[in-house]
């Protein structure tokens, strides 16, 4: 992954452009020392014009936030075959996070148009055992839900493409929330389900290939 940053910015205003990104709204609203938390395990990047941001094959623990600019989803082989676009607000990187998968896509960005701004979280801390995370279970939990609406938006992008695929027409495993809420058994079942829909998604992207919607798209 490139290393230059993109901005020089006070902590300061970094924590109030990322609790702008819908994925952050709720951590920072419940616990803005939770936020700070993230951020430092963070980093945000430019990306310069036809610049490859990730490669295909690469593993890792990051999910990543467009924040300005556009970044194209290509073939591996060939960047010429654009398979999608990510527009600022999109996240992508989220099954590799899950599954501990390799990427599947090349990220690159278009080139003769200005830079691209991209936030990058280190999501390794959600493995930590408790003793030794700094982050808090209601924290984690807010992060695993989010990570799984994304995946079933996602999925459903396939539903509306191919609605009578026998591959889409299986139902979600629905999670069944511990009646207390907010427990370790709530966190571990978000876990699980996590993992099925990153599980399902990639099989979806392999076998009918990504969808490219022009707003976003299935990225690994």
């Amino acid at each position: 992954m490139p290393m230059n940053p993109a901005l020089q910015l006070t902590a300061e205003e970094l924590e109030k452009k990322v609790a702008s990104l819908h994925f952050f709204k709720e951590v920072g609203r419940h616990d803005p020392q939770q936020l700070r938390i993230l951020i430092q395990q963070s980093h945000l990047y430019s990306v310069a014009p036809g610049e490859t941001f990730l490669k295909a094959g690469e593993q890792g623990s990051w999910m990543y936030f467009l924040m300005r600019g556009k970044l194209l989803v290509c073939d591996p082989l060939d960047h010429s075959k654009v398979i999608g676009v990510l527009i600022p607000g999109d996240v992508f990187g989220e099954i590799a996070v899950i599954t501990g998968n390799k990427r599947t896509q090349d990220i690159v960005a278009p080139g003769l148009i200005r830079e691209a701004v991209v936030f990058a979280t280190d999501f390794a801390c959600l493995h930590v055992k408790p003793e030794h995370n700094p982050l808090t279970l209601p924290t984690k939990l807010i992060v695993y839900r989010q990570i799984v609406h994304i995946l079933r938006w996602r999925i459903e992008l396939y539903r509306t493409r191919f609605p009578d695929h026998p591959m889409v027409r299986v139902p979600f495993n629905l999670i069944h929330r511990s009646p207390a809420g907010d427990t370790e058994e709530e966190l571990q079942e978000q876990r699980d389900y996590a993992l099925f829909l990153a599980d399902r998604l990639q099989q979806l992207n392999t076998k009918l290939g990504p969808i490219n919607n022009d707003v976003g798209d299935v990225v690994s």
